[in-house]
């Protein structure tokens, strides 16, 4: 093992974890106060994905990949470990510091179409019953998860319940103007979504994103945003690690689950490692870009399309040869980041930074409800995931959204001052 790695790493590693702790606390009193800018949501799970995996290892030394056991020589690796804490701090100061500007121009007013809520309403329920078409109805009756349980017989179609629960959130963001009745209607149908699907995955997105919905239309501030946050991580964290105890039937799954699925570090260390000793991931240079802007295209028209970025990844991590599969049920997960860097290098860094910088600004000045929470999605997904494997329901729903808004406006403009638990002023948008 590198001496640096063992004797210097921790040290630099310690004073990365206290700056973006610093972050971190002020992001949590900006929120506390009102401010409702959508980089302290972020850097809170940025912290979470990026930051946290960081202090994982430096408590549980010596950890050992087992699936993914190629990762193990780039965790040691001195020069990839510090590339990644230049980079953990080179994108927590972009994001503090953009949010200073931002919170100053955030609009005091948010437009609601009602007929986006309807539509959203109606994308929920559509999405459950085609779920239950396509997949059959023993995957409710089944038992928790059984579709992911017997994915050898059961075909799921995860995007299906992504698009449920884009329009579930859309419905939330405009929750001023939603019936109890319904909103307790479309919640069970959500807790179907996490029951079918059986992941930790999904009811840990979720949740972190209703938080962040209802943060951004202001429907919840000051001090309950930040009970909510905690309330979040105090329910979260247990649930992981019941989830492994009665579904994987041990207590170390937690910390692998966390390690592996909520960690984007041991990822991004790997490709630094693999691109300093030579070792391709991809099979050609842009592969996980050219994929990202060719989806659409079916592989029947073009044989030779690249695959998602995340199955090159998954087998390099493996150990093994490339072999041509569109999913395998299972595979590493990575972020933007990750198909950014695999085809621009540390340009690709650069360039992912000023694009979620340009986002956040779009989600903090713009007034529409539902296309702030289409903006929180994708920025989230980016962020967290693979994008490949919601870019498809990201896609048809922007496209469904803006025709909705296009053709059937019926706003409704609501005044909110842009701190503290204040009262609301509701008027008709001209």
């Amino acid at each position: 093992m590198d001496v640096l790695f063992v004797f210097v790493y921790p040290l630099l590693a310690l004073c990365t974890v206290i700056q973006c702790s610093v972050y971190c606390v002020q992001s949590l009193k900006h929120l506390k106060n009102g401010n409702v800018c959508i980089q302290y949501f972020i850097y809170l799970l940025f912290f979470l994905f990026y930051i946290a995996p960081i202090i994982s290892q430096m408590i549980f030394v010596g950890y050992e990949y087992e699936v993914f056991w190629r990762a193990n020589d780039a965790m040691k690796d001195f020069v990839s470990n510090i590339e990644y804490l230049a980079f953990v701090l080179t994108f927590s100061y972009f994001i503090m510091k953009s949010s200073k500007k931002d919170v100053k121009m955030q609009n005091t007013c948010i437009e609601i179409n009602h007929s986006i809520t309807r539509f959203g309403s109606l994308v929920v329920v559509f999405c459950f019953i085609l779920t239950i078409a396509l997949s059959g109805i023993e995957v409710l009756i089944g038992g928790y998860g059984y579709a992911y349980i017997n994915n050898e017989v059961v075909s799921l179609n995860e995007g299906v319940i992504g698009a449920g629960i884009i329009g579930y959130l859309i419905v939330l963001g405009n929750l001023r103007f939603v019936s109890r009745t319904k909103i307790v209607f479309l919640t069970i149908i959500v807790f179907c979504f996490f029951w079918i699907e059986g992941k930790r995955a999904i009811i840990a997105e979720t949740m972190i994103l209703i938080i962040c919905v209802l943060g951004i239309t202001k429907y919840i501030s000051g001090k309950k945003m930040v009970q909510y946050v905690v309330v979040a991580c105090a329910v979260l964290l247990p649930l992981c690690f019941l989830y492994g105890l009665l579904f994987k039937e041990n207590t170390t799954s937690f910390l692998d689950y966390f390690n592996v699925d909520f960690s984007r570090q041991y990822t991004l260390v790997c490709q630094f490692y693999c691109d300093r000793i030579g070792r391709d991931i991809s099979i050609n240079p842009y592969d996980g870009i050219v994929y990202l802007l060719t989806f659409f295209v079916p592989r029947i028209l073009w044989f030779e399309k690249p695959y998602p970025f995340v199955n090159y990844l998954t087998l390099s991590l493996v150990g093994q040869d490339f072999v041509e599969f569109e999913s395998a049920g299972w595979a590493t997960t990575c972020s933007i980041f990750s198909d950014l860097y695999d085809s621009l290098s540390i340009l690709g860094l650069a360039l992912g930074i000023v694009m979620f910088l340009k986002m956040f600004k779009k989600v903090n000045n713009e007034k529409r409800a539902h296309y702030k929470i289409m903006w929180l999605y994708i920025i989230v997904r980016l962020l967290t995931v693979q994008i490949s494997s919601a870019i498809l329901q990201i896609t048809v729903m922007l496209i469904l959204v803006f025709l909705v808004d296009k053709l059937f406006k019926n706003y409704v403009r609501i005044d909110i001052p842009n701190t503290g638990n204040c009262r609301i002023r509701v008027g008709k948008s001209g």
